[in-house]
């Protein structure tokens, strides 16, 4: 993969043999204009060229060409509210733009300002790991968590206090810190302010645990740098789930991103751009391709101009934002148009973002990045349960679709369903509460994501529901997975509010796919079929759809 400076030369050398054709075409436009002065459609056209080269010259160390170019922009802009022929005062003053023009191309070699920012390396999305910082005095907070994390491969470093932890920040960044607060030898929040303004100092993720946070303790805290903060007693899921989502939010985890520009050098730019820090870019310069594109390409993030023919950004930004099936996805706008009324028409077509062209690539990463992992928050959210942080069942019958899909197009692919049900849980609840029923809820989808593959599917179904899918199993290999949750569940000991120690089982109903007859619904309706059967036959065991007891 090319990095930025290795393709800015290269794109520098087409855009200039490209802008004397682009040249050619203004000079050719304006003849005709000449010959037909009330001709909007020559005076549109023109207006587009000046619009391109607004928007690309100063990309490419020319910032007299986007000079001109958004003079002349403008310039049509206002001719085309006339409504009327053109003069030839009016004619004379977009000639002299086109002379002026020729004359900015001939002294290509002008440099940008923003030279200076573009010879430095462009930040570049990368995952370096999984190494954690423990700082507790106590040497006892993290016992739980320091166990979850090693046990999924991440290696764990452990320091007592802030003057050991800016040592081994010295020697090596972690990928995240967890501070245990109060330190005995300094405050956590001027160790936090220390850490950041180490060289790569941005990059660690940063939590503070401690026992009291008011309010003001936690905006000290976010204005120290930190990531969060958990009170004490910790929800130590919850926390390893937002340590993971952050540890996460610099890799570019193959983001597809849809751009939209009738421009080929801002184009280009914008692949390179974006490209260099391991996106997956796909553009269309016709707008009436949208569509197609959205639907074929599935993007997550959509990078629009305004100008284009046929239809305006703002009309396709309002046509994603009708859509519920887009409604998370971001869109920016990459654009000349700074005119306070175009902000505010961008703003009520529902974009994200309005960003003005030349734009410095680390503005253009920085802006799609940030858009990104709002949006991979905001879809985690939507698709995970709160309690058990398994998909929720919409996400999980979506998924569902997609492996019914897969197998009527793969007749080899098989897969089977598994709803799973926890007995007695409604004289649970109402004899220990009904916290002690989201405890239980917890455990069990615990035992679940250690036992199944990381690759099978697992939501919370319903109340106390939940199901897996799981793939390229037989039909006794995926009984057997199932049966191996079922008797780890039935062998916990699970703490009741009172004290007492409790045991808990589960029935589950397992029904095989056969893509020929069977679409979701029918696939589910099997399942809940042997769910049925498994209550019915004493509870605490696994039903297959055929009726098979295990």
């Amino acid at each position: 993969m090319k990095i930025w400076q290795d393709t800015f030369e290269e794109l520098k050398q087409q855009y200039v043999i490209r802008s004397a054709e682009r040249v050619q075409q203004i000079e050719d436009l304006l003849n005709s204009l000449a010959k037909a002065p009330g001709e909007g459609a020559i005076l549109r056209e023109l207006m587009r060229h000046f619009h391109w080269l607004s928007g690309s010259g100063g990309i490419y160390g020319m910032p007299q060409i986007t000079k001109l170019g958004t003079q002349g922009e403008e310039l049509c802009e206002n001719l085309l509210r006339f409504n009327r022929p053109v003069t030839r005062s009016e004619w004379d003053k977009c000639h002299a733009l086109l002379e002026a023009l020729k004359i900015a191309f001939s002294h290509g070699d002008e440099q940008d300002p923003q030279k200076q920012t573009m010879e430095k390396p462009l930040p570049r999305s990368q995952f370096e790991g999984y190494e954690i910082l423990l700082v507790d005095a106590e040497q006892s907070n993290f016992l739980f968590l320091a166990k979850q994390l090693e046990d999924q491969g991440m290696s764990i470093r452990s320091v007592r206090n802030a003057a050991d932890a800016l040592q081994s920040c010295e020697a090596k960044l972690p990928r995240a810190i967890i501070i245990a607060l109060p330190l005995p030898d300094a405050s956590g929040y001027e160790l936090v302010e220390r850490i950041r303004q180490m060289e790569n100092g941005q990059n660690p993720v940063i939590f503070f645990v401690g026992t009291k946070f008011g309010f003001l303790d936690k905006v000290q805290a976010i204005h120290s740098g930190a990531d969060g903060f958990f009170q004490a007693p910790v929800d130590w899921e919850a926390a390893e789930s937002k340590l993971k989502h952050l540890m996460e939010r610099d890799k570019t985890q193959n983001y597809r991103i849809l751009s939209v520009e009738d421009d080929p050098d801002q184009a280009q730019f914008i692949r390179a751009v974006l490209e260099s820090a391991g996106y997956r870019v796909h553009h269309i310069s016709d707008p009436l391709q949208f569509e197609e594109a959205l639907l074929s390409f599935k993007p997550d993030l959509v990078i629009l101009d305004i100008l284009l023919p046929e239809l305006t950004g703002y009309e396709l930004a309002r046509y994603i934002r009708q859509d519920e099936r887009w409604a998370t996805l971001p869109v920016l706008f990459l654009t000349t148009q700074n005119q306070l009324e175009a902000h505010i028409e961008s703003a009520r077509a529902g974009v994200d973002d309005h960003l003005i062209k030349p734009i410095a690539p680390p503005l253009l990463l920085s802006a799609v990045a940030a858009r990104l992992e709002r949006a991979r928050f905001v879809k985690n959210l939507l698709h995970r349960d709160g309690l058990t942080h398994l998909l929720t069942h919409t996400a999980f019958m979506e998924q569902a679709q997609g492996v019914v899909a897969q197998c009527k197009r793969n007749p080899q692919h098989i897969a089977a369903l598994v709803l799973i049900d926890i007995d007695h849980f409604k004289q649970i609840n109402e004899q220990h509460g009904y916290a002690m029923g989201d405890k239980l809820l917890v455990s069990l989808s615990a035992i679940m994501r250690e036992r199944i593959r990381t690759s099978d599917i697992v939501g919370r179904f319903g109340g106390e529901e939940l199901a897996i899918i799981v793939e390229d199993l037989e039909e006794y290999d995926a009984v057997n997975l199932a049966q191996r949750v079922r008797q780890d569940f039935a062998a916990a000991v699970h703490k009741a509010p009172d004290g007492s120690e409790i045991h808990v089982t589960f029935s589950a109903g397992l029904a095989m796919l056969d893509p020929k007859v069977m679409d979701v619904e029918r696939w589910r309706r099997h399942a809940e079929q042997a769910l049925r059967a498994a209550k019915n036959n004493g509870r605490n065991c696994v039903m297959t759809a055929l009726g098979g007891k295990r």
